[in-house]
């Protein structure tokens, strides 16, 4: 049986994609990660995170006129969507979801593997946080 076009066979591993139900959008889901105060800083981006029950990430993305051109501003964006793909397609299945604000300051431009050992390391500190407050609050 011949698979239909634009379907890969069955060989060959899903590329990980970045949908909808993993995006922020609304002012509402921003403020919300913002109001949560649970931030971490790497290099010259900054990670706010808010935990979901989603049981995957969402990402949302902050980018300031201030950080270059709209040329600049929209590689910075396209690296860093690449970089999150990555890292939600090897999100832990019995992990919490985690909504995730990245706020860009002014910098120049990476390729996305080093936002991505950016973004893996802010993330982690956020894990370890979220976990710490978990065993404090107790069972």
């Amino acid at each position: 049986m011949n698979p239909s076009p634009g379907t890969p066979p069955e060989s060959e591993p899903r590329r990980p994609t970045y949908r909808p139900k993993h995006r922020l959008i609304h002012n509402a889901e921003f403020s919300a990660v913002y109001s949560a105060k649970l931030k971490k800083p790497a290099g010259p981006i900054v990670v706010f995170a808010l935990p979901n029950a989603l049981g995957h990430p969402r990402l949302g993305l902050s980018v300031g006129r201030r950080v270059g051109n709209a040329v600049k501003r929209n590689a910075i964006k396209r690296r860093l969507r690449d970089a999150f793909r990555l890292i939600a397609a090897d999100w832990p299945a019995g992990q919490t979801g985690l909504d995730l604000v990245i706020v860009v300051r002014p910098h120049d431009t990476r390729p996305a593997s080093a936002y991505m050992g950016l973004m893996e390391s802010a993330i982690g500190r956020i894990q370890a946080t979220i976990d710490k407050q978990r065993q404090d609050a107790g069972p």
